[in-house]
């Protein structure tokens, strides 16, 4: 049997596992789109299909609006939401949430580029494009990513935070919510196939679950082991390590570092 003793307590609690499987999945979904839908195999046989269909419903009220959506999320609105997220962060206090934006943006944006130039995957024709053409290349949409990866960062300081449960939802419903719309954004205006998009947003999902699993990692080797001595078993004046339940009770809520003292898109 595998041990886990060389773990830290914060990768031993269900907020870990859950964090690691729901990378695990997100990272098999995003490696099959990029088997599949190069070679116009598994879900990119509906991808002409969904591209015509979304042309199909164009008015100029809505392509108004997916267009301001897309600018919105394009590499300079995203990155102006960054600076701005990071810098409302760090004035809070919470320079820790801070940081870890950062690096989570950058990274994403970072990666973007070089997975757009290893599959090197064609976009859509021009004929149906609404707006100027891109030259850089399709899979995955860039947008779709770095936005999932912002939403999913934003969302998960509230979750991992002391907000209500309302707060909670909320931020879950908004993150959704501006990540899909973008990604559909995309698809509508004829810069993306359908699967370009889906595998930018489980990647970029992907990213965010790595990037609090690194976060729980770093909090648990910055913990000295005697601040997690238990009172069962392992506990008395000689207690020794805490279990997973302690430990989730000793680290707080996470990715939160105590709360004190980005690259190409399209």
């Amino acid at each position: 049997m595998i041990s886990l003793d060389h773990l830290p307590d914060t990768w031993r609690t269900p907020r870990a596992v859950t964090l690691a499987v729901c990378a695990a999945l997100l990272l098999g979904l995003f490696s099959w789109l990029a088997v599949t839908a190069p070679a116009g195999a598994g879900l990119a046989v509906f991808d002409s299909r969904v591209s015509a269909w979304a042309v199909s419903l164009r008015t100029p009220p809505v392509s108004a609006v997916m267009t301001a959506v897309s600018a919105l999320c394009s590499t300079p609105g995203l990155s102006a939401l960054t600076v701005v997220g990071v810098l409302a962060l760090a004035w809070s206090g919470r320079r820790g949430q801070a940081l870890v934006l950062a690096a989570t943006m950058i990274g994403s944006s970072l990666m973007t580029v070089e997975l757009k130039r290893f599959f090197g995957r064609e976009r859509p024709s021009t004929a149906t494009l609404l707006g100027e053409p891109e030259h850089t290349l399709s899979f995955p949409s860039g947008h779709s990513l770095n936005t999932a990866a912002f939403a999913c960062v934003l969302a998960g300081i509230v979750l991992f935070s002391a907000a209500r449960l309302m707060g909670r939802a909320l931020a879950v419903v908004g993150a959704v919510g501006l990540a899909g719309l973008v990604g559909v954004s995309r698809v509508y205006l004829g810069h993306h196939w359908m699967t370009d998009v889906l595998a930018g947003w489980a990647f970029g999902a992907a990213w965010v679950c790595l990037v609090a699993l690194a976060v729980l990692w770093l909090r648990g080797r910055r913990v000295p082991l005697g601040e997690h001595r238990g009172a069962g078993e392992h506990g008395g004046e000689h207690g020794g390590e805490a279990g997973p339940a302690e430990a989730e009770a000793a680290v707080g809520a996470v990715p939160r570092l105590d709360g004190a003292g980005a690259g190409p898109q399209e």
